[in-house]
């Protein structure tokens, strides 16, 4: 007993079958043909907004100023 076949069989039932125009078949992605992956080595960098940019420097800053509070209050703690 195949479960991917069974469930491939399924699918191919479910796409034969009459549906109601405007209808929608969903299709579980294990069932589904797979899809091509985009190769990453011939990307180039993103292009950020100056929004997106603002938001990310930020939180940059966020981040590396809770670090320091930390550092500051185990320092304290480690000197009583």
């Amino acid at each position: 007993m195949n479960l991917r076949n069974e469930a491939a069989d399924d699918f191919l039932e479910l796409e034969s079958a009459p549906r109601p125009t405007g209808g929608y078949v969903v299709v579980h992605p294990l069932h589904d043909a797979p899809e091509v992956k985009v190769d990453l080595d011939r990307l180039g960098p993103m292009q950020l907004s100056r929004g997106a940019r603002i938001a990310l420097v930020s939180l940059r800053c966020y981040l590396v100023a809770i670090m320091l509070m930390g550092a500051w209050r185990a320092i304290e703690l480690i000197k009583r």
